[in-house]
Parts: C-alpha cells; structure tokens; sequence
C-alpha cells in the first residue's frame, strides 16, 4: 500500500501547478483523508489467530468498519477529481471505484442471474458477488432515477452494509434529494435514513466554478463545412482538455437493454464522441436519459445536414438533445451548418423546430443546472 494520503497527494499536485487553490475542495479532501486513516488503521489493527486468540483472556474484536462519507456539491466542484485521488491512494484499502449508474447495471445483472440459478436469496447473494472485490466502495455521482433502482437500493445497501461494506460516494444532489418526486418515493425514503446514519454527509462548499467560467467562454456550435478540417478537431480536442480538469481520460462502455456503447473519451462526468456514435446506433428515449443521467456534458462532433434519407438518426439526435436539454446538461458540437439549416427533410420539420430552438439555448449555454 503506498503511503501517500489523499490529502497528501492532494497538496503535491496544488504544489506542482497541477491544481489551482480551493477551499471547499481542501476541506472536503480532509474528510477523504480522515477516512482513509480510520481505514489504514482498522486495516492494520493487530489479530490474534488460531490458538493465541483461543487462549487469550483480553480478546479484541475486530474493529467496526467506520462511517463512510457522502460529498455532494454542484456541477464543476472537482467532485470526479476528489474520489479519483482517493481511488488511486485508497487501492491497498481493497477499494472498487464505479460510477453509479455502471455499479447499478451490475447489480440488476447480478440480482437477474441468481433468480434464473434459483438462489433463495438472490440480492443478497448479489450483494456477495458485488463486494468479494473490495469492502471499500467508491462511487461517483450518486443520481437514482431509475424505478427498478429505487425500489430495490436499500435492501442491496443493507446487504452491503452487512457484509462490511464502507460506502464514499459523491453526488450533485443532498441525500434527501435523490429521487425527487420519483414514482413510490415513500418506499424510497428509509434509505435516505440509511444514508444519514451511516455515511458522514459533506457539502463541497461553493468555491470558483471553473467549468461554467470555462463555458462561459467559448462557443457550443462549431461549424465545420469540411469534416476533414483539422483545425476544428483541434480547437475541440483543447475544450476536452480544458473541461477534463486534470481528470485522467479513459474507455468506458455504457449497457442499455439488450446493447453496449463504449466510449474511448471519457474524463469523469465528460464524454468526446461524435454524432455516428450516438445516432446512428439503435438506442431510444431511455437510452439517452441514461447517458444524460451518467455525463454532466458531452462534446458531439461531425453532425451531418439531417434530411429525409437520415430519417432514423434524425429522431435519435431530436431524443438525445430533448435528454441532455431536461437534465440540463451541456453539449458543445461541430456541424457543417448552422443551427437553422440542419434539418432539410420533412418528415421531422415540425417537431425539429423545437430541437433548434434547443440547440440555440444550448450553444449558448442557457438553460444548463451548474448547481445540480
């Protein structure tokens, strides 16, 4: 195990230049770094075996797992950052780091596989297979939307509790506002109690927002009349860098119903990826909601003029704005026209009116949740 702390590793990168001065993101790396030692030390906690503990009059139980901890804070706090370094420094703590919505997806599986095998209990034995890798569970960007998550969550979580799981999760969202006027929300509400007690709940203080002074900045409509021209590729590629935030950039595949996308530019809630990807693959409504619940934001590139021929990958690109437009995300394009000329068929021109006028409040950055 290294003996970095997070905190540590947090102060040589403020040294190095890396990362720039922030007070709401140093007071909740202390936290980080508490419970990394309350770790470290349980982890090291001496224990008699064999017949010196069958012998031993002063028996010493193995310590409890200590509290975990809940950072929620708006978008563009460095939430992605904080967990990424205590993820790399904690990996000697036998931690898994998920994004939520991915950590979900396995459960669901894992859950459906042992009722087909017949298991008596099958979340429970869900909740085995979940943590054989690592009691320490890291998550990013707590967000329940999903009914099926909703409904089965806590017993999940208190099997996981169980079995010593130790939970640090980040969101944009309070604990008593997940699932905010979801559908049976009632029977949600005893895991927002669990939460409370058994997790240390933490606001990432507002601080300079970095990334909405970044969009503020530049243009969310790039137009490229030539998809081969470079200098819009690399004018795309340094926004990516910018809005990354020093966080590493990775491969990552999303599993819908019955499909998979992967993703080769993924830096935390931010994915690069252009239209072909997203449109003219055979996802629907869901499938966007899904990906708009995973990524704050995405960069888009290489969208075509949309004509009757396109009509499919036309109501795709309507449906993924509709998405990231309600969740209030973000999306900076290239297209080889303007806004009000990418659409020139008729089989969507009444409906891709409100598209347009979509794009325009997006490419401006009007409409977007910086505090969610």
């Amino acid at each position: 195990m290294t003996d970095t702390s997070p905190l540590s590793a947090y102060q040589a990168r403020l040294q190095s230049g890396d990362l720039k001065p922030d007070q709401g993101q140093a007071e909740a790396m202390v936290h980080l770094d508490h419970l990394f030692h309350a770790l470290t030390a349980r982890q090291n906690q001496p224990r008699q075996t064999g017949f010196g503990r069958f012998f031993s009059r002063s028996k010493t139980p193995a310590a409890s797992p200590p509290k975990g901890l809940y950072l929620y804070g708006g978008v563009g706090r460095g939430k992605t950052l904080l967990m990424d370094i205590f993820a790399v420094v904690s990996k000697g703590l036998h931690s898994q780091r998920f994004h939520f919505h991915d950590f979900m997806v396995q459960a669901q599986n894992a859950i459906q596989a042992a009722r087909q095998a017949g298991k008596s209990d099958p979340i429970d034995h869900a909740a085995d297979q979940l943590i054989s890798a690592g009691s320490v569970i890291c998550f990013d960007e707590m967000e329940v939307r999903d009914i099926a998550d909703a409904m089965i969550i806590r017993r999940l979580f208190l099997s996981l509790w169980d079995k010593g799981m130790v939970l640090v999760t980040t969101s944009n969202r309070r604990p008593d506002q997940l699932y905010l006027n979801g559908l049976h929300r009632e029977r949600f509400l005893p895991f927002i109690d669990d939460l409370n007690t058994r997790l240390n709940v933490q606001h990432i203080a507002s601080g300079q927002d970095w990334r909405k002074a970044f969009l503020q900045s530049v243009s969310g409509w790039h137009l490229q009349p030539c998809p081969q021209d470079q200098k819009i590729h690399h004018a795309l590629n340094e926004i990516f860098r910018q809005l990354s935030g020093n966080t590493a950039i990775t491969a990552e595949t999303m599993n819908f119903s019955g499909r998979s996308l992967r993703f080769d530019r993924v830096a935390g809630d931010v994915v690069d990826t252009d239209f072909d990807s997203l449109c003219s693959q055979p996802l629907g409504v869901r499938d966007y909601l899904a990906m708009a619940d995973r990524f704050s934001g995405l960069i888009l590139r290489d969208i075509p003029v949309l004509d009757d021929t396109l009509q499919n990958e036309a109501r795709r690109f309507m449906w993924l704005v509709d998405a990231l437009y309600d969740r209030g995300r973000f999306m900076i394009a290239s297209a080889q026209v303007q806004v009000g000329e990418l659409y020139r068929g008729e089989r969507w021109a009444f409906e891709f009116d409100r598209t347009c006028s979509r794009l325009q409040e997006m490419a401006r950055f009007r409409g977007i949740n910086f505090d969610r």
